[in-house]
């Protein structure tokens, strides 16, 4: 499958934990400055130059190129996805999913977690490198602890249009998530249950795609049986959700893929 030119392409990360009985997932809200102003998501952004370069220097394990262009079912670069997922999920969290040269997973140390602080406020000023910072602390991408989820692409009635890869890992460790105050202003972990009782009820701004992710996991209870669940379905069953928007009597009207109209609009 070749990729529309006018869509940037974007991955988004679904961060899980067990919490109090069931699965708790991480959101931030978007400065009303930004994309999705306003906007209850997951961490997430476009692609950028230095996702190639941290898959240049070596620091990525667990899954190469090859992998990855079959896992989308895409026949162009496709790694990046995974990298950019985790540069961004880094950016807005500060929670970095990575191995140390050993292959044990990276759990920081209190002075790395004081070091971890300084290298993300240098990345989002652009004093330093994504690449840079890896190559400082002497630590590869986890790229196998991430799940392939789901793929939407944005309405053609947006002027603004991604085709964003949605994945999935679980935070294995107890590391303080923060919101950097700048994309993000307000974060928390939530149920996934409660996190769609707030959308219903006009609490929580979400979009489609957000919903629908939030939908298909929401049945867990373990985090264990979530993830082998979703790394049992065969990546190529995941076909891209492209929603269609239209008025209708005055009123917008949207439709998913499979719904009746969807092919007549």
């Amino acid at each position: 499958m070749t990729q529309d030119n006018d869509l940037k392409p974007s991955s988004s990360l679904l961060l899980v934990r067990e919490m109090n009985g069931g699965i708790q997932v991480f959101m931030m809200r978007r400065s009303l400055k930004s994309n999705f102003g306003g906007i209850w998501v997951f961490p997430g952004g476009l692609l950028e130059e230095q996702d190639k370069q941290t898959i240049e220097n070596n620091h990525t394990d667990g899954i190469n190129e090859a992998q990855s262009q079959d896992i989308l079912s895409l026949d162009q670069e496709s790694l990046p996805y995974w990298v950019a997922c985790l540069r961004e999920t880094f950016e807005e969290t500060g929670a970095l999913l990575a191995k140390r040269e050993n292959k044990d997973t990276f759990i920081p140390t209190s002075s790395e977690i004081v070091k971890l602080d300084k290298l993300r406020a240098d990345l989002l000023n652009g004093d330093i490198s994504f690449p840079k910072i890896l190559g400082q602390l002497n630590l590869h991408l986890a790229l196998d602890q991430m799940i392939y989820l789901s793929h939407w692409i944005t309405p053609k009635v947006e002027s603004k249009r991604y085709t964003t890869r949605f994945f999935i890992s679980q935070l294995s460790h107890q590391h303080t998530l923060k919101h950097d105050g700048i994309e993000g202003i307000e974060s928390k972990w939530i149920d996934i249950n409660d996190a769609l009782k707030e959308y219903r009820g006009g609490r929580m701004s979400m979009i489609m795609p957000t919903i629908k992710n939030l939908e298909l996991i929401k049945d867990f209870i373990k985090v264990d049986d979530l993830m082998n669940t979703m790394n049992n379905i065969d990546p190529k069953t995941i076909l891209g959700i492209e929603p269609k928007f239209f008025l209708e009597n005055g009123k917008w009207k949207g439709l998913l893929p499979g719904e009746d109209g969807y092919e007549d609009h």
